[in-house]
């Protein structure tokens, strides 16, 4: 027998167990999906491996979304850190999805179906697991045998490489989680960008966190000092 659909809001004041799936409501939905989508991308996979993202541009479910993780110890870790964070001048709101996604269904070869279903948003991230770990193992093989000179010592950090979408504010909703932000300054003619903090320390801290940090599945941050 098919369930009635509920709002998401609905959904969570009938069952708050802990699942893969989070739900995240009070975003500023004045900003573009993609853009939202991709920082939240980048805060959220800090905690585990996130196998999609489903944002809706009805009027219905705007300013909300479904954050898909490959396990409930990683949703349950990017609850507790991330609730109540800023996130373009709105705190996120998470909670714990009424139903797992369907997501999984099909990774165990279950047959799905829900009835009136609409299409879903094309996640930009990767569905196929095994395709990904490939990647990933390739990609931390070259990093454990890459050696970058980060610098000398200071309360700037400069990031390299970036690719043409980034903006100022994705970096600056990402490096704004580390204490003594100051203010970042993007070239986006050069790729490059930089990040004050208020001291050496707080910088060391940020850079530890974030070198190699995927901003996207094919793209990682580089990080080391400025020079002064």
């Amino acid at each position: 027998m098919n369930q009635p659909y509920l709002h998401p809001a609905q959904q969570i004041n009938q069952d708050s167990a802990p699942k893969e799936t989070l739900y995240v409501s009070g975003l500023n939905d004045k900003i573009k999906l993609e853009d939202l989508k991709f920082v939240l991308y980048i805060l959220f996979s800090q905690f585990g491996e996130v196998l999609q993202i489903v944002m809706k541009k009805t009027q219905k479910l705007r300013g909300q979304a479904f954050i898909v993780f490959q396990n409930i110890t990683y949703a349950t870790n990017a609850k507790s850190a991330l609730s109540g964070m800023i996130v373009y001048d709105k705190p996120l709101i998470i909670e714990f999805a009424y139903k797992k996604s369907v997501i999984f269904d099909r990774m165990e070869g279950k047959f799905y179906y829900k009835q009136k279903q609409q299409k879903e948003l094309q996640p930009t991230l990767p569905t196929d697991l095994a395709k990904e770990r490939k990647q990933k193992k390739l990609e931390d093989k070259l990093n454990n045998n890459t050696v970058f000179n980060q610098g000398e010592v200071n309360n700037v950090l400069l990031i390299e490489s970036l690719p043409p979408f980034v903006t100022e504010i994705m970096l600056s909703e990402l490096f704004r989680q580390y204490p003594g932000y100051s203010l970042i300054k993007l070239i986006s003619a050069r790729g490059l960008a930089f990040v004050e903090y208020q001291n050496d320390d707080q910088a060391t801290v940020a850079l530890k966190g974030l070198s190699n940090f995927k901003i996207t599945p094919e793209c990682q941050l580089k990080v080391k000092y400025a020079k002064k």
